[in-house]
């Protein structure tokens, strides 16, 4: 019984490694998602200065047609009061033309301002482009990098599977199903046992059964929370003698992975 639960330990070594590496997987593709999201706001906004910069350019267009216009009803009214025969046509005409002249002064403020917002409008504009350009590139760079660690870390994943499927072949099947109903239930199935206390629901096991386990000749389970349990500090030998037989590196034989202490049933 004692090899059957250093295998089951060894098992859920490599079962908490492949979740950590599929964690891992799943959460480097997330780090973008800051940056991206900082990069789309930069671009929404930089549509919309482009947008704005053009409405104001075809405004200035519509600006200079209207003041070409301005100064040939100016020049026609010149001509009129050149053609003028008497006081009254003379006063008349000469109303025209500084109605016209004023109409193509403010038509020309009108265009400076245009051209003022222009100004300050494509050099924002230009600011922001320069903004947009450089934050693509660092997220490019980054995609790349991160795409590295990606990919190294999907081959540790592959690699971690095998060795977890290896895990599993010299447990008997009976365990298995045991150790795979509370892996599913629990999050772990093999809990070890620290000062009489379980590390799994973090309750102290009744004296008895912590004398059970110090004789190692059964597997034992929790009274609370069920899983397998053993003494940690009687374990490390044996978990130590058979890594170094099959050629492991030595691992800690406390495996339980970290949880945080249950408010109810473990």
């Amino acid at each position: 019984m004692k090899e059957q639960l250093v295998r089951l330990l060894q098992l859920q070594q490599c079962d908490a490694k492949v979740k950590e590496l599929e964690a891992e997987v799943a959460r480097l593709p997330a780090k973008l998602d800051p940056m991206r999201r900082d990069l789309a706001r930069l671009e929404a906004m930089l549509a919309t200065e482009q947008a704005e910069h053009d409405r104001t350019l075809d405004l200035g267009r519509q600006q200079e047609g209207a003041l070409e216009r301005e100064h040939e009803s100016l020049k026609q009214a010149r001509m009129k009061l050149q053609a003028t025969k008497n006081g009254k046509e003379y006063n008349a005409a000469s109303r025209e033309v500084e109605y016209k002249r004023k109409s193509v002064s403010d038509r020309e403020a009108d265009l400076r301002k245009i051209g003022e917002v222009l100004t300050e409008a494509q050099a924002k504009l230009e600011a922001h482009t320069k903004d947009v350009e450089s934050l693509r590139g660092h997220v490019a760079e980054e995609e790349a990098a991160i795409g590295g660690q990606l990919d190294l870390a999907k081959a540790k994943l592959a690699e971690a599977v095998v060795a977890r499927d290896a895990a599993r072949g010299p447990v008997t099947a009976s365990w298995l199903k045991t150790y795979d109903a509370l892996s599913t239930k629990k999050g772990f199935a093999v809990a070890s046992v620290v000062g009489g206390v379980c590390q799994g629901c973090h309750m102290a096991l009744p004296p008895q059964l912590n004398n059970v386990l110090a004789r190692m000749e059964s597997i034992e389970t929790c009274p609370r929370c069920s899983r397998l349990v053993y003494r940690q500090e009687l374990l490390e030998t044996a978990l130590a003698e058979l890594q170094a037989a099959e050629g492991g590196a030595p691992a800690a034989a406390d495996a339980t992975p970290a949880e945080p202490a249950p408010s109810g049933d473990a």
